[in-house]
Order: structure tokens, then sequence, then C-alpha cells
């Protein structure tokens, strides 16, 4: 069961990638969701042809041996981690967020023509603007979070601000631009350095996808922020691809924790196989 539950798994990212590439084209992120189905097919594959295999080849060679164990090793620590970082950033968006804030973030994305908001930006959006909305805090505002890309006419901060002022009734007073910020990180650190400068101890909520919550929340906590994270929804189709996204960014962050995983997998080796090696 657990062999078929992994293998229909692998077939829906397989699915899920085509799709994606249909409706949003190729790219290298577009590409992750096919990727990973590809290689979870071809890890099944590869067990079934070792286990009914007749050749002596998978049980007398030892560089073969090393390999497979390495494979083994590899889908296992990353499959474990992966299903670590799913349920926790679910477990992270389920977590009751606090009613008052002084100031809500928004996450800024790609500019459509170099000037207008995106579908994805625009959910951003207007999940912010429910919270500001139902905030009971009289004072809070909104911080539009966003630098100036080289193919665009304005900043992502002006782009979400000319969309509030047109499109609600938020007045211009309560909109603050953060306009120098160029990465998540930036956007987070810059957003607290304008809320400091107008509150003492501000809390903050930030509104990013739901997919880009928890490594967002990470961020926040490396910086001091005290917040919570607030996600909207995504096109079902690109959820697999935009948390797996979310999972590799995660790995390159802890890559020391993996290097550490690795180094004992090396020494475990060594004092299994050092002998018939290197005779050691």
């Amino acid at each position: 069961m657990i062999i078929l539950v992994v293998l229909l798994s692998a077939m829906f990212l397989v699915y899920n990638g085509i799709i994606l590439l249909r409706k949003e084209g190729l790219s290298k992120t577009n590409l992750l969701s096919l990727s990973m189905g590809i290689m979870i097919i071809m890890f099944i594959i590869l067990m079934y042809v070792i286990f009914t295999a007749n050749s002596k080849i998978f049980y007398e060679s030892i560089l073969v041996n090393i390999s497979f164990i390495f494979v083994i090793f590899s889908y296992l620590l990353f499959g474990c981690a992966f299903m670590g970082f799913l349920l926790y950033s679910i477990l992270y968006l389920a977590i009751p967020k606090k009613k008052n804030y002084d100031f809500i973030i928004i996450h800024g994305a790609g500019l459509k023509e170099g000037k207008y908001v995106t579908p994805l930006l625009k959910l951003r959006i207007d999940k912010a603007v429910e919270a500001f909305k139902k905030s009971k805090n009289p004072n809070i505002k909104l911080i539009v979070s966003g630098g100036q890309g080289s193919d665009e006419e304005i900043s992502e901060a002006q782009a979400m601000a000319n969309y509030i002022l047109e499109e609600t009734d938020i007045p211009s007073d309560k909109i603050i631009l953060e306009d120098k910020s160029t990465t998540t990180y930036e956007n987070l650190l810059f957003s607290k350095e304008h809320g400091e400068r107008l509150v003492e101890n501000p809390k903050f909520l930030f509104v990013t996808n739901n997919y880009h919550v928890y490594r967002t929340g990470a961020y926040a906590k490396k910086i001091g922020l005290d917040g919570d994270g607030l996600g909207c929804q995504t096109a079902r189709y690109y959820i697999p691809s935009a948390f797996i996204r979310e999972f590799i960014a995660l790995c390159v962050k802890i890559k020391w924790v993996f290097v550490a995983f690795y180094s004992l997998l090396m020494v475990a080796l060594l004092l299994s196989y050092g002998y018939l090696l290197f005779g050691l």
C-alpha cells in the first residue's frame, strides 16, 4: 500500500507538472513538479529491478552496493525532510493568529506589463485588505513592500498602493511604501524598520501566498520581527511546484544539516567497506 501511494503521488506530480507547463509556460520553477514525479518513478523502477534481478552484481559489487545505499539514504533523508516541511507548513497556517497588529505587510511579486499587479499579487493584496478591515486597531497601517525590477516601470510597492487606492476605500495615509527591497528577507527587514520608526515594539501580520508563509516566518524569526504569517489562496495546479521550490530554498538555507547527515553516512560506509576497498 505504501508503494502504491508513493507511485500514485509520483503520477500526480507528473500530471500536475504537465498542466503547470501548459498554463504557465516553460521555466525552471515550472519543471519542479514534473521532475520530482519522474525521479520518484525512476526510484521505484530501480527498486523493482534490484529486488527482482538475478544478476549477482547487485549483491557482490561493492561499488554498486555503496551507490545503492547512497541513493536509498538520499531518498529517505530528503523524503522525510519534505514531509516534515509540508506538515509543519500546514500546522503553521492553522495556528490561531493574534487579533491585534500595528502593521500588515504585503509581500510584492512581479508586475504585469511593468506597472500592474498580477493575479497572484492581487490575491495577496485582497487578503491583506480583508485582514485590515477586520482589525480592531484604529491605527493599523498597510506596508506595501517591494522594489522596482529592471523590467518594471514602477516599484511593486507603488503598483500595490495604486491598486489599493483605486479598488478599495482605504485612504492613502493608511498605506506605507517600502520600495527598496528585492527579496523576501528584505521585505521583512525594511518593513520592520518602517514600523519601529512609528510604533514602539510593533506587531506585524505579513501576508503572502500560503506555500510561502513558513519560509517567510523563518526569516521573521531570524530578524526578531514580532508577528504572524497569513497565507492567501494559490491556484491549485501551482501549489505542488511552489511547495517544492520552497523546500529547495529551505534546504539551501540549512545545507549544513544535510552536510552533517552525509558526513555520518560516509563514516558509516568507511567503517563498513573500508577494509574491502582500501584494506583499512
